[in-house]
């Protein structure tokens, strides 16, 4: 299925974004959906056709990103360094927290010094949920949603990381079992998305009980 992002590619075109996508595969679940600029529809359709068997292989990812280079590039958008951005798709539609390691929701920013990158009062500004693995009044390793819970459907995205110095310890997964077992109990799916060269983060997702249900694939540029 090829929907048409006509949007994107007018804010594009009328120079409004620094990053441009003119492609994006999502297959989830056994269905495929590609989201395409209006420029690279029938491109899409080719794609479609061409690899059928295997969507996410090098020779049909270099086929889509060949097929919009031109385009993009004279609007003054070149390729990321890694332009082959590709990984998995995890769902968690139930899950109870591992109780080895306490988690704990934070709810207020200051509260314990922040040792991961994620901006904790940003976060919090905009109502994403947070759990966070806690060791001698510092956060260590975080599990935070995309959104907040009032503007997710049913299904909503969450994000991992734990600090340099803390890691192979089981934290980040610890933390994504206790935000996910929140968030399941709300009724929502949990997906957790990671790139195919970080095989940790999948490690991470298995661990916390995630199932593998996809691929996807953005084709990112960026304004020169």
């Amino acid at each position: 299925m090829i929907i048409i992002d006509s949007e994107g590619e007018n804010f594009i075109r009328e120079n409004l974004f620094d990053i441009a996508v003119p492609v994006h595969v999502e297959q989830f679940e056994g269905e495929t959906k590609i989201f395409a600029y209006p420029f690279a529809a029938k491109l899409c359709e080719e794609y479609e056709e061409r690899f059928s068997e295997d969507l996410f292989s090098d020779e049909a990812l270099d086929f889509l990103r060949n097929g919009c280079k031109e385009f993009c590039n004279e609007l003054g958008y070149k390729e990321e360094k890694y332009p082959k951005n590709w990984g998995y798709n995890f769902i968690c539609t139930e899950n109870t927290a591992d109780q080895s390691i306490i988690c704990e929701r934070i709810r207020r920013d200051g509260k314990y010094k922040n040792l991961t990158t994620f901006n904790i009062a940003e976060c919090l500004a905009y109502e994403r949920v947070i759990y966070a693995v806690v060791k001698e009044g510092q956060i260590v390793s975080v599990a935070v949603t995309s959104e907040s819970i009032s503007s997710a459907k049913d299904i909503i995205e969450i994000g991992t990381e734990t600090a340099v110095g803390y890691r192979k310890n089981g934290y980040s997964a610890a933390a994504v079992c206790a935000l996910s077992e929140f968030l399941c109990a709300k009724g929502l799916k949990v997906l957790y998305k990671c790139h195919r060269e970080n095989a940790a983060s999948a490690a991470v997702a298995r661990k916390a009980g995630f199932d593998e249900v996809g691929k996807f694939f953005y084709y990112v540029l960026r304004k020169v």
